[in-house]
């Protein structure tokens, strides 16, 4: 079974990821909080277009702190730009849904009757953006990689349970754990966020209704696919995933990597494979 919900989260108090966790990284917090202030801003801006009690001088007299908003994400997306082959695709990516973020504020000062259209596009923008910041922040966190022994069915609920403070879809997934439950050596938070980034792709390929399976033999892997008949009674999982834009795959493939582990991504189907079983 597979669902979706477009209610919003909001931002998880630390800056970090969605479905990141909790690991302190005050550095990567540090980094990300603006833009995540600023995505708020874009956020709002939405909700208050979709409002047709607020008053057209609210929404101007709003224009310059959304500029400012703008500006602080073109900044991100430009430091970004200067950096590996990953970063540099995303904060391209992202620095041109900026410039269409400051043509749609332009719009917003000159159009008066077109206000649900402009919500839309506002927050269609809203969320790409999201998304972008998300792998950046991710991409950061990869970059150093912590690791620890974990067990692959607490880092799918996990997954599952820190979705609740994610802004994004939420997908309601099959669970497939596995059992006996295995140990590996990784980092969760950031083996999560790929986990969730997984979904969303099968989720973008249209998939009415898929699993999650956890596996630790032949190789300790996550596998996302279609629902098979004998999948009908598997408990439901919900995860969060913001929308698979243009660098998702070049950034998850990048996350992979750091984590030492194979991502298979293709029609309605992807895994994570990953090094090995603890003990092995």
């Amino acid at each position: 079974m597979s669902s979706e919900s477009n209610g919003r989260k909001p931002d998880s108090p630390d800056g970090a990821p969605p479905s990141a966790g909790r690991r302190p990284n005050a550095s990567v917090a540090s980094a990300w909080g603006p833009s995540r202030g600023a995505l708020a801003a874009v956020h709002n801006l939405e909700a208050l277009l979709r409002s047709p009690s607020v008053p057209r001088k609210t929404l101007l007299d709003l224009i310059p702190e959304l500029r400012s908003s703008a500006a602080t994400l073109q900044t991100a997306a430009q430091v970004a730009i200067g950096g590996e082959s990953a970063k540099h695709e995303t904060g391209t990516y992202g620095s041109e849904r900026v410039r269409e973020l400051d043509a749609l504020l332009d719009a917003v000062e000159t159009q008066a009757d077109h206000r649900p259209d402009l919500a839309s596009r506002a927050g269609t923008l809203a969320d790409e953006l999201e998304a972008c910041v998300d792998l950046l922040a991710l991409l950061d966190l990869a970059s150093a990689p912590v690791s620890t022994e974990v067990t692959l069915n607490l880092v799918a609920r996990e997954v599952g349970r820190m979705s609740g403070t994610a802004r994004g879809r939420e997908v309601l997934v099959r669970f497939d754990e596995t059992t006996p439950d295995c140990a590996v050596i990784t980092d969760p938070y950031v083996l999560g966020p790929l986990m969730s980034l997984l979904v969303g792709c099968v989720h973008a390929s249209r998939a009415e209704s898929f699993v999650l399976r956890v596996r630790c033999h032949p190789r300790a892997r996550f596998i996302v696919e279609a629902t098979a008949p004998a999948d009908a009674n598997l408990p439901i999982l919900p995860i969060r995933v913001m929308p698979w834009i243009a660098p998702s795959d070049h950034a998850a493939r990048r996350v992979a990597e750091r984590l030492g582990a194979a991502l298979d991504l293709g029609p309605g189907r992807g895994s994570i494979t990953l090094a090995s079983v603890a003990g092995d």
